[in-house]
């Protein structure tokens, strides 16, 4: 190990790693917004028509694109769990019950956030078993 990297703290490392990744899943070739998610509270609040209809455009998006697709989910997944980790390297003590149990709600979603990722990625991956790739 260089020297350097031993002086440095676990969070100067974590932060490292979060602005490359928010660097890396702002610079790629995909533009976020076109890589669509519907979570499952989103789409209990439409009607069938509509859910039908996300539904389908998300699968378009990730049959279109599947590689920046899942490229698109992991590196959500990845800042999300950075983010859950810098927060708990952060805590400051001693918190109020409230604000404790604010702090567990956020990084449970954070977490659920991460999951649900990874799992989208897997998921369009797993769906490519048969992919044979455009000729470029």
């Amino acid at each position: 190990m260089s020297p350097d990297r031993n002086d440095k703290s676990p969070m100067s490392n974590i932060e490292k790693a979060l602005a490359e990744l928010d660097e890396a899943l702002g610079a790629g070739s995909i533009d976020r917004r076109a890589v669509p998610f519907y979570g499952p509270t989103l789409l209990a609040s439409m009607n069938e028509k509509d859910q039908s209809m996300a539904l389908h455009a998300e699968q378009a998006r990730y049959h279109e694109d599947p590689e920046q697709s899942a490229v698109h989910f992991c590196l959500t997944a990845a800042i999300s769990l950075l983010e859950v980790s810098q927060a708990l390297i952060n805590q400051r003590s001693p918190m109020s019950p409230q604000d404790r149990e604010r702090q567990w709600k956020t990084l449970m979603a954070y977490t659920k956030t991460a999951g649900r990722s990874a799992y989208r990625a897997a998921s369009i991956l797993a769906d490519q078993k048969d992919y044979d790739p455009p000729a470029r």
